[in-house]
């Protein structure tokens, strides 16, 4: 196998890893799903670290601690050290077996512990089976559309400087750049697209329109409701997933698309409080989900434009 498919593949389970993360932190019982997913991240891992150091052995016939036992000999023969974590691993296959197959759930404490071990296991082992860094690996590199894929570098660039603002500001500008792209490339013979809802009414406010007092009101709200149900039909009729979205929205800023390009407004957040490092890594996760689900229904127009420069 060559390495470039194995990283592919070592993305996607870095990116089962993280939602395994994301669900520790739901209240119960939303977290015990958390130990399914663990299990199936380090699963995966194990099945391609096997693949990867060509084994001839079928994986159908593995169970899941003998990947241990099948993997040692081969890394120590190549003068690596031997896999990490496999008591951590027992037990967490032991408290998925007990929950997937006898319907005991997992503890909130013993969940948190799951979560500590999966991410050393991962960190650990990654080097020593692939050599690379567990941290070094992202989705991203799968999106198609380059302004949102070097916005999502970009943040990821200013978290790790610990600029969580500048860094949800970049996430909101990689949404905003993969829908226009995504949509651009959808353009008819009439030049429209069929995921046009209407026309923008930015300059349809009471303000611009120079109306006061009640029919003002009425005027902006009119226009607010339907700004909200066009921004509504948009992502629904792409196929994402509305509720992510409504999170994703709230943490973001807004961006506001300008004859001169983009602009963005920050949002005052109320309950959501400060932004933290959890919050930019969903809102990062959304935008890739999103990318991965349109470019797997993607579609050319025949006398569709160009996307143009985003730049």
């Amino acid at each position: 196998m060559e390495i470039d498919e194995a990283i592919r593949r070592l993305a996607f389970i870095k990116y089962l890893y993280n939602l395994g993360v994301e669900q520790t932190r739901k209240p119960e019982p939303f977290c015990w799903t958390a130990i399914l997913t663990f299990h199936d991240a380090v699963e995966l891992f194990l099945e391609l670290s096997l693949e990867y150091h060509g084994s001839g052995r079928r994986l159908r016939d593995i169970r899941f601690m003998q990947y241990f036992d099948e993997l040692n000999p081969t890394l120590k023969q190549k003068g690596r050290s031997e896999l990490t974590q496999k008591v951590s691993m027992e037990r967490l296959n032991e408290a998925r077996v007990a929950f997937k197959h006898h319907g005991t759930p997992p503890s909130k404490a013993a969940i948190e512990g799951f979560r500590a071990s999966a991410t050393d296991f991962f960190e650990e082992n990654t080097p020593t089976v692939f050599e690379v860094r567990f941290a070094d690996l992202a989705l991203v590199e799968l999106i198609k559309c380059e302004a949102t894929k070097n916005s999502i570098k970009e943040a990821e660039e200013l978290l790790g400087e610990n600029k969580i603002e500048d860094s949800l500001d970049k996430v909101a500008l990689a949404f905003a750049f993969l829908i226009d792209d995504y949509e651009s490339r959808k353009i008819g013979d009439f030049g429209r697209s069929p995921f046009f809802f209407g026309e923008k009414m930015h300059f349809l406010s009471s303000f611009f329109m120079d109306i006061k007092g009640k029919l003002g009101d009425f005027v902006d709200r009119t226009k607010e409701s339907i700004e909200a149900l066009q921004e509504a039909v948009k992502i629904l009729s792409l196929g994402l997933d509305y509720r992510r979205y409504s999170g994703f929205k709230l943490l973001t800023p807004h961006v506001d698309r300008t004859i001169g390009g983009y602009g963005i407004v920050r949002r005052t957040r109320g309950s959501m409080g400060t932004p933290t490092v959890e919050d930019v890594n969903f809102c990062k996760n959304f935008v890739i989900e999103s990318a991965l689900a349109l470019q797997e229904f993607d579609f050319e127009v025949a006398t569709a434009k160009r996307p143009r420069d985003l730049f």
